[in-house]
């Protein structure tokens, strides 16, 4: 696979394009990799998916929930995407999931602790790549040690970045003399929590290998809604310095639940590939994405998101998002999906994860086109208006009636 950049501005990011050498797929980045748990996209049958959008997806396959699948990919031999029933799909393997939040600890000198559906593993830098010959992805990351956040502490974050090195080395000589993988786009996880000169050494350690076809920024977060909880000052201080330092011509790659505000600004600093982490857990928590993305409407929302489950859409009769031409607002009401997550009904979550994807996916090629006019800080903005409104409203729900008129001095004490 290659990458090329084909519009850049200082203001407003880049758009790009993935491009697989074999076949001539295209894939314009800014980029969703399409999460994936055991193989499949969440509540979302080939059908349904097939009908919300019918361009060529990446997979983001996890080996947390599909390691079990290993001996039948043996039998299978043609790929992880074929096997999973999306034979025109390309597959991207990453180890953890990043839906859900990955334990901290359990290191041992060679190997990385691997939490699978069937319990605790311990995974060397050899077995990893064992397992990702099997699969056959077209993209992939060496394995790497990510355990840090911005509460880890320097000696954590010195480890993390020492034996991250250690990892690379032994899954790049691998990754060299597989005839598997030898068109396979392989990605240097760049690691070192929040602290610069970590970071620095990471970046400067995998720059030195024109193997690498791309970069993975990782050892943000745990994982899970954690992402969402990220300060976003400290997230855009450490990911600048690693853009800054890294190749400008080679892609970008951060996973996990960024919300749609982070992700503009990782955007903005250069960062190319993301994944649909975050539409999956706001269809969980039964919110309807209903943020503004286009910068022509002149009917504005004041959401980020609406909490479905809330007893005052009970008898709402009207569409997630008005003018949304996706099946679940041209067929249904908040009332019904309201009723759908109160008696737990699955059709629940799938209508809204039918709805979120679709409002998503529209989301970036609304971020391309804003790009390709230099106007991605116009849309940061529009986004953030949401966000604003969002949380002012959050916190007067909080604010309890008898409390309004009291003077803050009074509250203190």
């Amino acid at each position: 696979m290659k990458f090329a950049v084909e519009v850049a501005s200082k203001l407003s990011g880049r758009v790009g394009c993935l491009v697989q050498t074999e076949t001539g797929q295209k894939f314009p980045t800014p980029l969703l990799l399409q999460t994936t748990k055991g193989g499949s996209i969440p509540y979302l049958s080939r059908e349904v998916f097939k009908y919300l959008t019918e361009d060529s997806q990446i997979l983001e396959i996890c080996l947390s929930t599909t390691d079990h699948m290993e001996e039948a990919l043996k039998a299978f031999k043609s790929g992880i995407a074929s096997f999973v029933g999306f034979p025109e799909y390309l597959s991207f393997v990453t180890l953890k999931d990043p839906c859900e939040e990955s334990p901290s600890g359990f290191h041992v000198k060679d190997a990385v602790p691997f939490f699978t559906r069937r319990g605790k593993k311990e995974l060397t830098a050899d077995r990893f790549m064992d397992i990702i010959e099997v699969f056959k992805p077209n993209i992939y990351h060496s394995l790497c040690d990510n355990d840090t956040d911005i509460n880890s502490s320097k000696k954590r974050v010195i480890k993390s970045v020492d034996r991250t090195e250690n990892f690379f080395k032994a899954c790049l000589e691998r990754h060299k003399i597989s005839e598997t993988l030898r068109n396979s786009l392989f990605f240097a996880p760049i690691v070192g929590g929040y602290n610069k000169h970590a970071r620095s050494q990471s970046i400067e350690f995998v720059s030195k290998h024109p193997e690498v076809g791309g970069f993975m920024i990782d050892g943000l977060h745990s994982n899970g809604e954690h992402a969402t909880k990220i300060p976003r000052e400290s997230l855009k201080d450490i990911v600048s310095h690693c853009v800054q330092k890294l190749n400008t011509d080679k892609p970008k790659m951060m996973l996990g639940a960024y919300t749609p505000l982070a992700v503009l600004e990782l955007i903005r600093l250069g960062v190319d590939i993301f994944d649909t982490s975050y539409i999956y857990l706001t269809s969980t928590n039964s919110q309807g994405l209903v943020f503004d993305y286009n910068l022509a409407a002149e009917k504005r929302s004041n959401h980020l998101a609406l909490d479905l489950n809330d007893e005052s859409y009970a008898e709402d009769f009207t569409p997630i998002l008005e003018g949304c031409s996706c099946l679940a607002c041209q067929k249904h009401t908040k009332a019904y999906i309201n009723h759908l997550i109160k008696t737990k009904e699955l059709l629940g979550p799938i209508l809204l994860m039918i709805h979120n994807m679709h409002h998503y996916l529209m989301f970036f090629e609304s971020i391309r086109n804003c790009i390709a006019g230099d106007k991605l800080p116009e849309l940061i903005q529009l986004v953030e208006g949401c966000v604003s409104e969002e949380t002012v409203a959050k916190e007067d729900k909080k604010i309890p009636p008898i409390l309004e008129q009291v003077e803050p001095a009074s509250v203190a004490t």
